[in-house]
């Protein structure tokens, strides 16, 4: 009975040492992971410096398929987050400034050719907007001032 405790108490000890988030040296880079209650990687923070505040975050499906990437500076999004399908292709690019949304939006279809595209200004659609047929042609397209579409 003693050995059924022990044994108990330890396999406990190991699965909540599984689900917590440590951090490791990886290549000369502190990584931080957090697990699904499973214990398959839900996401990885590969630590650019020492503040745990810079870096790429990297976000995985439970089915461990690499779902999105973004780059973080002072704990925001800074830079392109990248989205991917089951197969590793890349569905869309929203770029980040500061935490916002800034720049051109691209969505894409599986082959690689762009579906749609959104200008942001400071986390507001501002700018043009379209959506592309798969043969490359406009299907629509529309000009937003300040979040509305204008006339």
């Amino acid at each position: 009975m003693k050995k059924l405790s022990f044994f108990l108490a330890l396999s406990v000890l190991f699965f909540l040492s599984a689900c917590s988030t440590p951090s490791i040296p990886f290549v000369g880079k502190k990584v931080k992971k957090e697990y699904f209650t499973g214990g398959k990687l839900r996401s990885e923070f590969i630590m650019s410096d020492n503040s745990g505040q810079n870096g790429l975050l990297k976000k995985y499906g439970y089915n461990g398929k690499l779902n999105s990437t973004v780059p973080i500076e002072h704990g925001v999004k800074n830079g392109n987050e990248i989205l991917y399908d089951s197969k590793g292709r890349i569905l869309k690019k929203t770029p980040f400034v500061n935490g916002r949304k800034q720049g051109v939006l691209e969505a894409y279809y599986p082959n690689g050719d762009v579906m749609a595209q959104i200008t942001y200004v400071n986390n507001i659609k501002h700018g043009r907007a379209a959506k592309y047929n798969k043969d490359g042609s406009i299907n629509q397209e529309v000009i937003f001032q300040n979040g509305r579409i204008s006339n």
